[in-house]
């Protein structure tokens, strides 16, 4: 699997858990902003994941820069998954800054930088972990 193929699937996994959880926290535990109602809600956090999304996919993609081993398609799909839980604790954190007194802004921007370092991360483990699996593969080969 080439590196935009893991990209691909890691983003897309992504959005499918992120939206998942979202949907399961608004419609299932009726956790949502009582003026707008569940359906707009649930709207405003899907535009919200589709943009991390894309932070998501380029922290990914320049992560996976050395991915010369060929990785089978769920890996990057459970990585996402496990990223997904990352992502939902950075934003727990996000939010927790707002009662310390810090702007939105900077918790947006304090947001975006950890989802995209922890995305490269994700793209690093998957690299390490499918050059340990394919030890024949040489990871300078890749550049």
């Amino acid at each position: 699997m080439s590196r935009s193929e893991a990209t691909v699937i890691f983003t897309l996994g992504f959005v499918a858990w992120a939206a998942g959880a979202m949907a399961l926290s608004i419609y299932g535990f009726d956790q949502y902003e009582r003026a707008w109602g569940p359906g707009p809600s649930y709207q405003v956090v899907l535009w919200i994941i589709l943009v991390a999304a894309v932070v998501v996919a380029v922290g990914f993609s320049i992560g996976a820069k050395q991915l010369a081993a060929s990785v089978p398609w769920w890996k990057p799909l459970l990585f996402s998954a496990a990223f997904t839980l990352v992502f939902a604790a950075l934003t727990f954190l996000a939010g927790y800054l707002g009662r310390l007194g810090v702007e939105q802004d900077l918790r947006l921007l304090f947001l975006g930088l950890l989802s995209f370092i922890s995305s490269f991360v994700a793209a690093r483990l998957l690299t390490r972990n499918a050059l340990s699996a394919n030890p024949s593969i040489n990871p300078d080969a890749a550049r």
